[in-house]
Formats: C-alpha cells, structure tokens, sequence
C-alpha cells in the first residue's frame, strides 16, 4: 500500500455516508466559497473552527490554511480552568452585555455594537461566560473571562442561520481543543431540534456536564483535551420521555 491507503484505513468514518443535511450544509459552504462570502470552513471530528483572540493582546491566533488554532489572551486559560464548573448558570442578554458588546467589536466577522437581542444562548462557569450572537451578517461564538477584555472568538454560520435538526435530534457544528497539560480546554457547539430539553456530555475519564440549550443551539466547554480526540466522549440528549446517547462522530 501506498501512504495514502495506509492513512485510509485509520479513518473511523472511512465507509460513512452522508447524511442528507451533511449534503445540504456542504453544497451550501461550496456555494459561499465560489461567490466569496465563506467565513470559515469545518472538518469531521476533531473539528476545528477560526479562533481569534481579542483584548488587550488583540492578535490573531496562528492559522495553517483554513484551519486555525483556539486561543485565549495568555495567563487567562488558568483562570478560567480553576473556575470552571460542570454544570452552567444561563445568563440574558442583559446580563452578560458587557461581554457581548466585547465580542462585537473584536475583528472576527467583523466589528457591531451588540443589543441584548444579539445573544443567542450566553451560559456562565466560574469567571468565564460562553456566548453564542448574532454578529453583523454571521452568528459567532466567543469564550471571554471576566467581563470581556479578554476573548476567544470565531464564526459559527451566517446569520441566516442553518437548517435545525428534526425533532428531539442534534447535530454536531464544531469540536477543539487547545493548550497542553493543565492548560488544556475543549468546546463543543451544535444546534438542537426542537423538543430538546437537556444535553449531557459524558467524557470517558468519567467526568459529566452539563451543556446549555438555548434558542436552537447547544454549547459546552471544559477543561481537558477531549474535543480535539475522536469520540473521547458521550453525548446524550433528553428529549420528552426520551433519552438517547451518541459518540461524536455519529452525529450529523
């Protein structure tokens, strides 16, 4: 065998097809790259988004191509993993406006002044505040510590948004991780069908969290390197009286 076909026969979802919002959301990219309004691009799992850092150090994080590497402004990721909870605590649009005013005027998908409409799902663990938002023409997630002044950003969709998943299912957008050692932390975000109701995420060192769903999406984040593995992780989402359980990579 050549190298490529050693390669091949590592691929978990080598004799995977897919599925027909795969398809969709794929022509749907291509179509963006042709007329030039792509943000970013996406890979199977481990999937990694464009992440920017804004505030005071206000650099961008160092990219190969179309892939680019999370980061939050040094000295902050400690301060975030010694905070971190497992569950979250929902925060409003008017709660966490410092924050969404700070990821709205850093550089990624452009610079907004953001309302509280803006937030689409904004979750809090320890000192540091997850948000989802509607940025200008994208819809963007950033990761901030404190009130803002120091952020991980990057583009999700365009604000027209995506199509969302049939009822009581999720799909999975994007999974990362960055650092090394204890420094180390992981995100994951998707949209959520309607009737979904609770998500967990089951990491196979034993730990459990608790993900926030909100407004059609669903977001966690944690320390560790699980979101930059292959299904190094459970997901399981409640729905009504029912309750089911995905790896990753068996999500759309």
């Amino acid at each position: 065998m050549n190298d490529l076909d050693r390669i091949a026969v590592l691929d978990p979802a080598r004799d995977r097809e897919p599925t027909a919002m795969e398809r969709a959301r794929s022509e749907a990219f291509v179509e963006r790259v042709m007329d030039g309004t792509a943000h970013t691009s996406t890979s199977r799992t481990p999937m990694v988004r464009r992440w920017a850092v804004a505030g005071a150090a206000a650099m961008a994080a160092g990219a190969v191509a179309a892939v680019a590497v999370p980061a939050l402004v040094p000295g902050t990721a400690e301060e975030a993993i010694a905070s971190w909870t497992a569950m979250p605590t929902a925060r409003t649009g008017d709660q966490v406006l410092p924050q969404a005013r700070a990821c709205a005027a850093n550089g990624v998908s452009g610079t907004t002044i953001a309302k509280p409409s803006d937030v689409i799902l904004a979750e809090q663990r320890g000192d540091a505040t997850l948000l989802i938002m509607r940025k200008g023409g994208s819809i963007v997630e950033c990761l901030m510590v404190g009130d803002g002044d120091r952020a991980a950003s990057m583009g999700l969709a365009d604000a027209g948004g995506l199509p969302a998943p049939a009822e009581g299912t999720i799909n999975l957008e994007t999974m990362s991780s960055y650092g090394s050692d204890d420094d180390q932390w992981s995100n994951i975000v998707g949209l959520a069908g309607p009737g979904v109701t609770a998500i967990e995420v089951r990491l196979d060192s034993g730990a459990l969290l608790q993900a926030s769903v909100k407004s059609g999406w669903w977001a966690a984040w944690w320390p560790g390197p699980e979101g930059g593995e292959v299904d190094a992780m459970t997901i399981t989402v409640h729905a009504g009286d029912r309750t089911t359980s995905f790896r990753p990579s068996e999500l759309p």
